[in-house]
């Protein structure tokens, strides 16, 4: 009996059945995000001189990729993680370490290293891939979920591989096609295998605001390269507070709030899957890939402040730095307010949620506007969105305090 319960340990693990709630982020995983933290540093650096539309969009190719690669690790973890299975631990590192290839690849990935970018991600997901092939040898119950990500994943690392062999540009269509067949693999079983094994209602939450933090590492380092590039000159000071102002408060916004509702609702109908609706898989999703958005429009506002402190002395900000400005904190607020909209939605309604959405959205529209009926200094652009900003963290502030998210969940069951 002891080595039979020794081979288990070494083995992966169903863990949705067990108590959710319980678990927390490794010290593995955390070495994992150091990796994705260069990554997203190298992504950033890639529009540290120009910022044009050809810039946003080898960006975007380049960002999705990345974010969708941690969120394979990721939701692996959260089913079958087992901390003593020392293969995983070994597959792990192999794919830290094809990660800091891929890292190496980035500034050049639409470029003459676009090869090493495509198979040093075909390589990582493929190692990821074994990861779930041991998952569907040692935990048959879960062979359902784990068939659906073999068969998705296993054709979209084939068509990065074919990818090698298309030329630019037509490489990088031949990039979005197998990133949208991972993307979609998840839902092509219209979320019921979600609800048969969902994720842990504590862990998952965890990894995302990690991610989230991760990020927002990236955007202070934007700030300072900017007051270091200005030599740092009195109104590059300023713009520096502001700048500081905006991140603290964009940090605020999410942390503070943590809606992680929609993945409680989704866990508890897990465990009752009678009582299982659609509602809860739509909501789960949605908060989900709406973090995407917000990740990246976290990601460009790094930059935008960097240009913005860095230009503080010119009249106004060049049309594209000002809208990368503009349009990356907009977006991430309507991205918060969706993301809040699904904790409202796997509940009952709360003033404070309903409060915070309509806040999110009016300060989004507001600064949209902003941007497009007035051509504002750099500075006084930099007031306006720092002071939207505060005004939201204290709309927040002064809304009624909702009930812990297990008792609104539970009473909207």
């Amino acid at each position: 009996m002891a080595d039979q319960n020794e081979a288990k340990r070494n083995v992966p693990q169903l863990r949705t059945t067990e108590a959710g709630g319980e678990r927390r982020t490794t010290w593995a995983e955390l070495l994992n995000d150091l990796a994705y933290t260069t990554i997203i540093m190298q992504l950033a650096m890639r529009l540290n001189m120009t910022i044009s539309m050809v810039d946003l969009l080898e960006f975007l190719l380049l960002y999705v990729p990345i974010w969708w690669l941690w969120n394979g690790q990721a939701h692996y973890s959260t089913r079958f993680d087992n901390i003593n299975d020392q293969t995983h631990r070994l597959l792990s590192s192999a794919q830290l370490i094809g990660l800091f290839i891929l890292a190496a690849s980035i500034q050049k990935a639409t470029a003459n290293l676009s090869m090493v970018y495509a198979l040093s991600y075909a390589s990582v997901r493929s190692i990821l891939l074994i990861d779930y092939i041991r998952a569907w040898v040692y935990v048959p119950q879960a062979r359902p979920y784990t068939r659906v990500i073999l068969i998705g994943f296993s054709v979209s690392v084939l068509i990065w591989i074919g990818s090698v062999f298309v030329d630019a540009p037509y490489r990088y269509v031949v990039w979005a096609v197998a990133l949208l067949i991972e993307l979609t693999t998840p839902l092509t079983s219209g979320g019921k295998l979600h609800v048969q094994f969902p994720p842990d209602v504590r862990h998952l939450p965890e990894r995302y605001g990690l991610f989230t933090l991760l990020v927002l590492g990236q955007a202070v380092s934007g700030v300072v390269m900017g007051l270091v590039d200005s030599g740092f000159a009195p109104n590059a000071i300023l713009a520096t507070v502001l700048g500081g102002i905006i991140i603290v408060g964009l940090w605020w916004a999410y942390f503070d709030r943590l809606d992680d509702d929609a993945v409680r609702k989704l866990t508890q109908n897990g465990n009752n899957r009678q009582k299982a609706g659609q509602s809860s898989v739509h909501q789960y999703t949605v908060w989900l890939y709406t973090h995407l958005p917000l990740t990246m429009a976290l990601t460009l506002s790094g930059v935008a402040l960097m240009h913005a402190i860095r230009d503080v002395n010119k009249p106004t900000l060049t049309f594209s730095n000002r809208w990368l400005l503009v349009g990356t904190v907009v977006t991430y607020l309507l991205a918060e307010a969706v993301i809040s909209l699904t904790t409202l939605n796997s509940g009952p309604a709360h003033e404070s949620f309903r409060r915070g959405i309509i806040v999110r959205v009016t300060s989004g529209v507001m600064l949209l506007l902003v941007g497009l009926f007035t051509q504002l200094s750099t500075l006084a652009l930099l007031v306006v969105v720092a002071t939207v900003i505060t005004g939201l963290i204290l709309a927040d502030q002064l809304s009624p305090e909702a009930p812990d998210s297990t008792e609104r969940v539970k009473e909207g069951m």
